[in-house]
């Protein structure tokens, strides 16, 4: 793969950005007391890591087969999105699966909450709309169709984490939406 140097700064910065994410999710799991948002961080940490590594591979010259099984890198970008897609989809399910339990825990809710745990998710959503914002300008800039597929997944991905972090404060009186 050969990446303009635009390209390959954009994707040093998108790495640079994920290596912060994971840090961020892993203390903050430690540092949450709700196990519920433990959970979340948890969670999300693990797919930034799953972004750190495919942004890695691109850096690499690898193309990643991002949200496939096998085989995806010989397939076209139509395809790749398909699966791309999917991956989404269950990753969606997940999140509201984790946000469905964060509503039935009861004794784990707002009356456990704390003012560390509001800030810890006010960070977390601040740096998500960030870091999918810094995607949303890369994705403009590169050339080729298959990155460029591979950014928005991740993108897409970015997005559903705010989006856990959101519901999660939302059911728990963190954030009022007026």
């Amino acid at each position: 793969m050969n990446f303009s140097t635009k390209e390959r700064y954009l994707l040093e910065d998108q790495k640079n950005h994920e290596k912060l994410c994971i840090q961020k999710y892993a203390n903050y799991a430690n540092l949450a007391s709700d196990p519920a948002l433990k959970n979340i961080f948890k969670q999300n940490g693990q797919i930034e890591q799953e972004h750190y590594n495919t942004i890695d591979q691109l850096l690499k010259g690898q193309m990643p087969a991002v949200g496939q099984q096998s085989g995806g890198q010989q397939q076209s970008g139509g395809m790749q999105s398909k699966g791309m897609q999917s991956q989404g989809q269950q990753n969606s399910s997940s999140q509201n699966m984790i946000f469905q339990n964060t509503n039935q825990s009861g004794s784990q809710g707002s009356g456990s909450m704390n003012t560390n745990d509001r800030d810890l998710c006010t960070d977390m959503l601040m740096t998500e709309k960030y870091v999918s914002g810094a995607y949303n300008t890369a994705i403009f800039e590169f050339r080729d169709t298959q990155v460029r597929n591979i950014l928005n997944h991740i993108q897409k991905e970015e997005q559903q984490h705010g989006e856990s972090i959101f519901k999660y404060m939302e059911s728990n009186g963190m954030y009022n939406v007026q």
